[in-house]
């Protein structure tokens, strides 16, 4: 996202069984573990938007309390605390929604500078990349955003190092709540130092 002007949240998309679309890694003591928004079944290939979470009772607290009991002695628990805690306060009826509202939170955190929206903010709501490049010449869909004329394609290449965690050891994949939580403002910088961005023609060895 740092590396982009414009960020398409695709929420149109089709939700896929297996994924990070509704779940999370989050460090513990033994390694990790799994944080998952309950869906209802029947849900594979429908639009993240349309997907149903399933009401099971306490599902919220149970991430709330995963979360701060991993994560309450991490140097910027407590900055960011009080958000994650208002998020999960709200009565989340589908998966889009929910992903949404959690990315443009992380985008605001790492002080994101791009226009974003999702593909439901779309005319059309466009579930795929074709059709939603498709949507981008489209001067009284995408000015009022202000969205500015294409760039140049481009090409991202990413690595991140290991980093300091909550507890002994490092392991990668986790959620961002785990950079967040242990270098708070500083996430953002350490991102940007593991990427190059590069025209897309660029050939590397």
């Amino acid at each position: 996202m740092q590396a982009a002007d414009i960020i398409i949240l695709a929420d149109t998309f089709q939700y896929s069984r297996q994924s990070l679309q509704n779940r999370m890694r989050v460090r513990n003591p033994d390694g990790w573990q799994w944080v998952s928004v309950p869906l209802k079944g029947g849900q594979h290939g429908r639009s993240q938007h349309l997907t149903c979470i399933r009401p099971v009772p306490g599902w919220r607290k149970r991430h709330w309390k995963a979360i701060r009991f991993n994560y309450s002695q991490a140097p910027y628990f407590d900055h960011y605390q009080d958000s994650i805690q208002s998020l999960y306060l709200q009565d989340w009826t589908h998966l889009g929604g929910l992903n949404v509202a959690t990315t443009r939170l992380v985008y605001q955190w790492m002080n994101g500078a791009g226009t974003m929206l999702a593909a439901t903010e779309l005319d059309g709501f466009p579930d795929t990349v074709e059709a939603i490049m498709a949507c981008w010449p489209e001067a009284e869909l995408l000015a009022p955003a202000g969205i500015p004329e294409p760039f140049p394609a481009r090409r991202l290449y990413f690595s991140i190092p290991d980093y300091r965690q909550a507890f002994t050891g490092f392991v990668s994949g986790m959620t961002v709540l785990d950079l967040i939580f242990n270098y708070g403002p500083e996430s953002a910088g350490l991102l940007r130092a593991g990427t190059r961005i590069l025209p897309a023609d660029h050939q590397t060895e």
